[in-house]
């Protein structure tokens, strides 16, 4: 399966930038399958199917955060983000190492997402 061709949600996250402007992309998708792609790779590594009840509560916190954030772009020379693809559209949030305006809720789902794939 390419993330890029999945036509349900997924959720986006991670970080780039710095000397090198390495960029690392996770993908989560709504039936529960996880993916990352470098941004010097051509393909995606699958990185296994999720747990569907932690899955949907993900999914959940993802809407509620984007519906609250309305887009919050502050990245920096290093950056981290989430992304929700839902529909035909993308919503993003985008932010830097240093940023003390970043919502607390931010924090904590992208801290949340970022354990799916530490566990693998």
């Amino acid at each position: 399966m390419n993330p890029d061709k999945y036509k349900k949600s997924q959720i986006i996250f991670g970080s780039g930038g710095g000397f090198t402007n390495l960029v690392n992309e996770y993908h989560l998708l709504e039936n529960g399958r996880l993916y990352h792609k470098k941004s010097t790779d051509t393909v995606f590594t699958e990185l296994g199917k999720q747990n569907s009840d932690s899955v949907k509560i993900l999914f959940n916190k993802t809407k509620v955060l984007f519906a609250e954030t309305k887009g919050f772009r502050e990245p920096g020379n290093m950056y981290y983000f989430i992304k929700f693809k839902h529909d035909s559209t993308t919503n993003e949030i985008v932010w830097g190492a240093s940023k003390e305006t970043l919502p607390a809720k931010v924090k904590d789902l992208y801290k949340e997402l970022m354990n799916l794939v530490h566990l693998k």
